[in-house]
């Protein structure tokens, strides 16, 4: 069984291109049957590469596409995929609308897999995942853009001031004498091509 992995996707280009894309994934997710056998469903990317003219054998595609929607002069989706993102989907689909952009944000918490190709923070500008369990044992899952925004926070949270990753950790060392499974785990979304 693979660890899930969550992605947020943006697709910006051409409008008839997004929208001709659009039409696609709704025609072939609406489809009672998916047009190619799997066990994911009719949103399986597999059916997408397929649609595209792609060998679905040949290209990384093991998941599904979910929450389908145009907003404004965009295409938004997520995909819940095997260990990592599938951007080998992604760029055959580049390949078939010229013009599109794919800009993506993903989780794989299981392997501290957290990334993100919009480098300016177009759509996606969290930059940073603050992941924590208080001695009380209170989970706390914040995202933040920038680590000045992130120190404050958890100065609220700690109750101590916070100006660099080394006072979160002397925090974290002294609540783990009361409660072993506090933690405060901070992961920055590495930026990737």
């Amino acid at each position: 069984m693979p660890n899930w992995c969550s992605t947020a996707y943006v697709i910006e280009g051409n409008a008839k291109e997004v929208e001709k894309l659009y039409k696609l994934m709704k025609d072939l997710q609406e489809r009672k049957e998916p047009s190619v056998k799997n066990g994911f469903g009719t949103t399986w990317l597999g059916c997408l590469v397929d649609a595209l003219g792609g060998d679905w054998n040949k290209i990384r595609c093991r998941g599904a596409w979910n929450s389908l929607e145009r907003v404004g002069d965009t295409l938004q989706f997520a995909t819940e995929t095997a260990w990592a993102p599938c951007t080998e989907t992604f760029d055959w689909v580049s390949q078939k609308f010229p013009s599109i952009r794919c800009f993506y944000i993903t989780e794989e918490p299981g392997m501290a897999l957290y990334a993100t190709n919009d480098r300016d923070g177009k759509y996606f500008p969290d930059k940073y995942l603050v992941d924590m369990c208080t001695p009380e044992e209170e989970y706390h899952h914040e995202y933040f853009s920038d680590l000045p925004a992130l120190y404050e926070w958890l100065e609220d949270i700690l109750e101590k001031p916070v100006k660099s990753e080394e006072d979160v950790n002397a925090v974290i060392e002294s609540w783990q004498e009361d409660n072993d499974n506090a933690y405060c785990y901070i992961y920055p979304f590495q930026i990737v091509a």
